[in-house]
């Protein structure tokens, strides 16, 4: 009777059976690898899944700015961004002219655009501020420092900002070396208040007067041409660039100039346009170089150089029985030819001179180099 019940017998299921939950028994090793392959995809997906809905809830439960008031990039909007204007435009036909992108300017004085990040942004700053004249401030987002600025046309002006080899070329300003020195990155830019053409020197100078930028030389608003740097400044300015334009990043690194530049350089500094033209050295000048030449050694390329340019070629030939002379050595001069031979160089320029054969073996042939 107990035979009867199943409970108490074996059941195989080597055959799928109606209605069962997992696959059958398997019957090959493949097919029990496909089974641990889906459980094991299975388990994954929901980890991934209970991940995925944990953060999507997060976000969902912080996206409150009653909840969660402070500002956060990652959870929320933050507060709302307050609406500020120019003083220049006081009516609401302006307000395609205001834009904010932070709500923590760095300045004490409203600005009407604030860039956070002036590398990243730079796209932005030339786009919003084309065909328009204003204030600019430049702040070093490390040492706090700042620069103020004006421009009849701010997107041209910083897009020549945005050129190092602008900034190379006006290198003796503060901003400009700031610019090369901390980079784009580390600098935020703010534009103060768009304003007349008219008026762009008197509220240039009104900021001048109000923030005292530590960047800015001149404290008078305006050009700055006729200005004169003192010899302190210019001291200064020089010693801070030695060694920094040489070799790869000279500007003029791997180029020659053509016979025809090098022609007109020459004509230009001829004659009267030579500084100088019409001068004459001092007895005391003269020793001064004649002291500083003194103890001078020069390399042997250079040596090799000098005599090739100022001394007198030398040729020795060797006399064969069957094919006359043949040219053994060729040397920049005399003294060289006669070292050469372990002679005197008086007796190598009077067998020059003389065209004769020197002990029946050497002869020797010159003349100035070309």
């Amino acid at each position: 009777m107990l035979k009867n019940i199943s409970i108490f017998n074996t059941i195989f299921n080597d055959a799928p059976q109606p209605w069962q939950i997992g696959f059958q028994d398997s019957a090959a090793p493949g097919f029990t690898g496909i089974v641990e392959l889906h459980n094991t995809i299975f388990f994954y997906l929901v980890v991934i899944s209970v991940g995925v809905f944990w953060v999507l809830g997060s976000i969902i439960y912080y996206y409150n700015s009653k909840k969660s008031p402070i500002v956060h990039k990652y959870l929320n909007h933050g507060i709302d961004v307050p609406f500020q204007k120019c003083f220049k435009f006081n009516n609401l036909n302006n307000l395609n002219y205001i834009r904010f992108y932070s709500t923590t300017p760095s300045s004490h004085v409203n600005s009407i655009k604030f860039y956070e990040d002036a590398y990243s942004m730079k796209n932005s700053i030339i786009l919003d501020n084309k065909n328009k004249s204003g204030i600019y401030k430049w702040t070093n987002k490390l040492t706090n420092d700042i620069y103020i600025g004006q421009s009849v046309e701010l997107a041209k002006r910083f897009i020549r900002y945005f050129n190092l080899s602008y900034l190379r070329n006006r290198a003796k300003r503060v901003i400009s070396r700031a610019l090369i020195k901390y980079g784009y990155s580390n600098f935020s830019l703010e534009i103060l208040e768009y304003c007349d053409i008219a008026d762009l020197t008197e509220r240039e100078q009104y900021y001048f007067d109000k923030l005292n930028p530590k960047y800015n030389t001149l404290k008078i608003a305006g050009s700055s041409s006729g200005h004169k740097l003192t010899e302190e400044t210019k001291t200064k300015i020089s010693q801070s660039l030695k060694g920094i334009y040489v070799k790869e990043k000279s500007a003029l690194y791997g180029r020659t100039h053509t016979e025809e530049t090098k022609a007109l350089m020459a004509l230009k500094k001829s004659n009267e346009n030579n500084p100088l033209y019409g001068k004459t050295h001092s007895e005391e000048t003269k020793e001064l170089i004649r002291q500083k030449s003194l103890g001078r050694k020069h390399s042997e390329e250079t040596l090799l150089k000098l005599s090739a340019s100022r001394g007198y070629l030398v040729y020795i030939h060797e006399k064969c029985d069957s094919e006359g002379f043949n040219l053994i050595g060729s040397f920049v001069s005399i003294r060289r030819a006669a070292k050469f031979l372990g002679i005197s160089h008086n007796t190598v320029r009077l067998y020059i001179n003389s065209g004769q054969i020197f002990k029946d073996r050497y002869k020797f042939t010159g003349g100035t180099p070309k």
